[in-house]
C-alpha cells in the first residue's frame, strides 16, 4: 500500500537524519548572521543598523551592544503593534498573516506573537526532527500506522483585515502537510470547535472509532480528556479502546506530576517525550526516552541568549532590569539559572519570553525548563523555583502513594508571618500534615537556601483541595481552552479569585 511505503520511507529518513548538523556555537553564530541578513532592510533592521552589525569584526558582540534586551511590552510597542496593524517589513520581511495568542499562564494578559511564513517552516522542520528521534524511544513499528491525538487550542481563528488570530497549536494544525492529515485526530471539523467543553464531548464521543498510538498536548488538558472518555464509555481504562497507545508528547509543562494519574487512566505504562514548544517557536525536545533534559534546536531560525536569573538582572516582580546583560551559548555554565532570550524568524529581537532554563550539558546544549521569571518565590532569599516545587510534589506522590497532578502556591509576607501556602490538588485521600512533612523535607534536599531559611522565619502550610477546584478556577478566568496552564505561584487578582473560590467551597 502507498501508506505503508510512506511510513517505511519516513522511518528510513528518521533513522538517517543527523542528530546534530554542526557544533552548537558555530550553528548559533550562523543562525544570527542569517537572521540579521534577512531582516537588515526592515524598519527594525535599519533602526539598529543590521548592515553595520554584519560588517563588524564580531557580529554577535555588535548585536548585543546595539540592540537592547526587551520584554513583551517593549517588543510590542512600537514594533509588533505596527505588524499587528497590518504594516509590512517592520521586524521581519513582509507581513504576518497569523498571530499566536499567548497568556503563558492563567494570570497574564493576552499576548499577540507574530507567526511568519518562516516561523511555519521552522515549526515544520522542528517537528520532523522530533519525529526523527522516535526510533530512539523505542516505539513499536505498529505505532507509525496509528493515529495521533492532539489536544490543544481550537483551529478556528479569528479574522481581522486579513490577519488571523489563534493559539499556535491551532495554527500549526491548520498548516500541517497533507500527508499528516491522515494520522491527525480529532480531525479538522472537531478541532475547529471553539468551545473546549463542546470539543471535549465530541472527542470523547468519537474516541472508540480511532486507534490512537500517540497523544500530544498540555498534561492537564490531556488528563481531562482521558477522564471524560473513560466516564462516557464506562471504561476501566483507555487501553480498552486504545491498546496501542505508546507515547505522550508533552508541551511546555513538566509531565512528571501527571505520570501516576496517566498510568492509572491509560492502564499500562507508556513513554513520555518532553518538548519545549512555546508561542514563540519550538526550542527543544527530548531526544530519547532515557535522556535527561531536552536538546536545543540551534540551526532552526532562532538565536538564543541567556540572562542570568539574579537580582542584578531582574527586579522582585521578575521583570528584566534596564541594561540586563545576557550571555551566549559559548558563555553559559551547567547548573545555573537563566532566563531565555530569543531572536527569531518571527521578528523577535532579544526578547525575554518569561521562561527560565538550566543547562544539564553545555557541550550538547541539553537543557531543562526550571520555571518562569514571575513564578518563583524569594521572600527571604529562599530562591524557590518551579523545578524545586515539582520535585517536592513528586516526593509527596511517591512517599504517600497519591496522585497530585495540580498544585499552586501563595507566597505570604505580612509582618512576622512569612510563609509558602501550598494548595495540593488531588482526588485521592491525602493528610495535609503528612504531606507537609514530606514536602518540606524534599524541598530542603533540593534547595539549600530554602533549607536554611526554614530554620528561621520561613513557614510552610499545606491545604489539600479537590482537583476540580483548579479547573473551576480556570473556568472563571476564561481559561478553559486546551492551551492555558495553571500557574504554580499566585499573586494579585488571580490569587484573590482563587481564595474567593475556596471560600465559597468552605461555605458550601
Amino acid at each position: 500500500m502507498l501508506l505503508d511505503r510512506v511510513i517505511e520511507l519516513g522511518l528510513g529518513a528518521a533513522e538517517k537524519f543527523p542528530r546534530r548538523r554542526r557544533p552548537p556555537w558555530p550553528a548559533q553564530q550562523r543562525t544570527l548572521r542569517k537572521l540579521l541578513k534577512k531582516a537588515r532592510k526592515t524598519v527594525f533592521g535599519r533602526a539598529y543598523d543590521f548592515t553595520g552589525i554584519l560588517a563588524a569584526e564580531d557580529p554577535v558582540a555588535a548585536f548585543q551592544q546595539n540592540v537592547p534586551v526587551v520584554d513583551y511590552n517593549a517588543m510590542f510597542d512600537p514594533w509588533w503593534r505596527r505588524v499587528y496593524e497590518g504594516k509590512e517589513n517592520i521586524t521581519w520581511p513582509g507581513a504576518a498573516e497569523y498571530f499566536a495568542l499567548s497568556s503563558g499562564t492563567s494570570n497574564a494578559n493576552t499576548k499577540y506573537i507574530p507567526v511568519t511564513e518562516a516561523t511555519i517552516r521552522s515549526l515544520a522542520k522542528g517537528g520532523f526532527r522530533m519525529f526523527s528521534s522516535f526510533p530512539d524511544y523505542p516505539l513499536s513499528q505498529d505505532v507509525y500506522s496509528t493515529s495521533w491525538l492532539a489536544i490543544g487550542g481550537t483551529t478556528h481563528l479569528d479574522v481581522d483585515k486579513g490577519r488571523r488570530f489563534g493559539y499556535l497549536s491551532g495554527i500549526n494544525a491548520r498548516e500541517q502537510p497533507i500527508w499528516a492529515r491522515r494520522f491527525y485526530k480529532p480531525g479538522r471539523r472537531i478541532a475547529s470547535i471553539e468551545n473546549f467543553d463542546e470539543r471535549l464531548e465530541e472527542i470523547a464521543r468519537h474516541a472508540p472509532e480511532w486507534n490512537i498510538g500517540i497523544i500530544v498536548g498540555i498534561p492537564h488538558w490531556v488528563q481531562l480528556t482521558l477522564e471524560r472518555i473513560v466516564e462516557m464509555h464506562q471504561l476501566d481504562n483507555i487501553a480498552q479502546i486504545w491498546p496501542e497507545l505508546e507515547l505522550f508528547v508533552s508541551g511546555g509543562v513538566a509531565y512528571q506530576p501527571y505520570v501516576k494519574s496517566f498510568t492509572r487512566l491509560i492502564g499500562h505504562p507508556i513513554r513520555y517525550m518532553d518538548t519545549y514548544l512555546a508561542s514563540e517557536g519550538m526550542f527543544a525536545f527530548q531526544r530519547s526516552a532515557d535522556a535527561q533534559g531536552m536538546q536545543m534546536l540551534l540551526d532552526n531560525g532562532i538565536f538564543y541568549e541567556f540572562l542570568p536569573f539574579n537580582e542584578s538582572n531582574f527586579d522582585e516582580d521578575g521583570n528584566p532590569r534596564p541594561g540586563a546583560s545576557a550571555l551566549t551559548l559559548n558563555q553559559v555554565e551547567a547548573g545555573q539559572e537563566y532566563a531565555l532570550v530569543t531572536t527569531s524568524c518571527s521578528g523577535a529581537w532579544r526578547y525575554v519570553i518569561g521562561d527560565t532554563i538550566r543547562f544539564l550539558d553545555v557541550e550538547q546544549a541539553i537543557i531543562q525548563i526550571s520555571g518562569r521569571t514571575k513564578h518563583y518565590i524569594n521572600l527571604v532569599s529562599e530562591h524557590l523555583t518551579v523545578d524545586n516545587m515539582n520535585a517536592g510534589v513528586a516526593a509527596v506522590e511517591e512517599a504517600l502513594d497519591v496522585r497530585v497532578p495540580e498544585y499552586t502556591i501563595i507566597p505570604v509576607k505580612e509582618d512576622q508571618y512569612i510563609a509558602h501556602e501550598w494548595y495540593l490538588g488531588t482526588n485521592d485521600p491525602l493528610d495535609a500534615a503528612a504531606a507537609t512533612a514530606v514536602l518540606d523535607a524534599a524541598l530542603g534536599r533540593v534547595n539549600d537556601d530554602y533549607h536554611s531559611e526554614r530554620q528561621t522565619a520561613l513557614q510552610i502550610k499545606v491545604t489539600v483541595v479537590p482537583l476540580q477546584r483548579f479547573y473551576e478556577w480556570q473556568r472563571r478566568g476564561g481559561q478553559v481552552n486546551g492551551q492555558s496552564k495553571i500557574p504554580r505561584v499566585l499573586k494579585g487578582e488571580p490569587k484573590a479569585r482563587w481564595l474567593e473560590l475556596l471560600g465559597e467551597g468552605l461555605k458550601g
